[in-house]
């Protein structure tokens, strides 16, 4: 397919592209490989209809000075997912968006203390790129540990596999599979993590993913939730949603990338409150639910595979 004229004159020859030229979308490629023909597909976040030739496909090319500061603001209203240029910033991204998310991942860590002994096996759904699994197994240097880490994003496991790397007290299996619809592949979980997962799921599914880890786990198997939850009252509801919000503006998200983000999650992040969660965690088979940690809408849930251990 021929570029159109404007998009030939991007191309001219000189001595070498112009700054205006640079790459500036999510692609890669600079300027002179984009037209926004209207016979080509739109992009569904900037509005010229922005075709690069290189990926025969849209981008996310925009103008200088209209570029996305935020991956956020790359989305159009509910049509966030774990993309490839997702996982490029999730690490910085999901400290930013999710209050106190290194102290819960360190709660975690602490946990492991008395729940994943020698030779234990964590499970995590819905791994993303390993942090957990990583500061457990930072925190232990003298167990030998297990995991298995299971995401549906690919591109997820291939930075979870490049964090893990140099470990060398862990044994890890990584599991591409959509948790919903795949059966889980490991057995006798002592620790099993559904970190800021559920929240995607709708109920009815999260009660399935629980009860497959309820069968997947040891008898003295461990529990340990995390996502944010919806007040049932409205006025504890705008202070969530207010203090949420003051938390990222603190930490460096513009107001125009935080309500970016909450119309790309419109109907894809499906909070529940915290009674239907537990009542989940029953339906599934685990038994003993606590609160752990919670600081306005984001909670973590403790719950055990017996009351007993047997």
């Amino acid at each position: 397919m021929q570029n159109t004229s404007a998009s030939t004159a991007d191309t001219a020859a000189g001595p070498g592209p112009a700054p205006e030229d640079a790459a500036r979308c999510r692609c890669g490629h600079p300027k002179g490989d984009h037209s926004d023909r209207r016979d080509h597909p739109s992009s569904p976040t900037v509005p010229r209809r922005p075709w690069c030739h290189a990926c025969e496909g849209t981008c996310d090319y925009a103008p200088r000075g209209q570029e996305p500061e935020d991956i956020a603001e790359s989305f159009a209203t509910g049509a966030w997912e774990f993309t490839p240029a997702v996982v490029d910033v999730f690490p910085e991204h999901v400290r930013a968006s999710v209050p106190y998310y290194d102290a819960i991942q360190d709660l975690v860590a602490e946990a492991a203390d008395w729940l994943l002994p020698d030779d234990g096996l964590v499970a995590d759904l819905g791994a993303s790129t390993g942090t957990t699994v990583h500061r457990i197994a930072q925190r232990h240097p003298t167990r030998q540990l297990r995991a298995s880490l299971y995401d549906q994003e690919t591109a997820m496991l291939d930075r979870a596999a490049e964090t893990l790397a140099g470990v060398s007290n862990l044994h890890v299996d990584y599991v591409p599979a959509d948790i919903r619809r795949s059966p889980l592949g490991h057995q006798d979980a002592n620790l099993t993590l559904a970190l800021f997962t559920l929240q995607f799921l709708p109920l009815a599914d999260r009660v399935h993913v629980l009860r497959q880890a309820r069968h997947a786990a040891a008898s003295t198997g461990a529990l340990i939730v995390a996502e944010k939850v919806r007040p049932p009252d409205a006025r504890w509801a705008e202070i969530a949603a207010d203090a949420s919000h003051d938390w990222k503006a603190a930490h460096g998200i513009t107001d125009s990338a935080i309500r970016a983000k909450a119309r790309a999650l419109r109907g894809v992040l499906q909070p529940y409150p915290e009674v239907a969660l537990v009542q989940a965690v029953h339906d599934a088979g685990w038994c003993c639910p606590e609160v752990l940690f919670r600081w306005h809408s984001w909670l973590v849930l403790g719950a055990f595979a017996t009351p007993t251990g047997l």
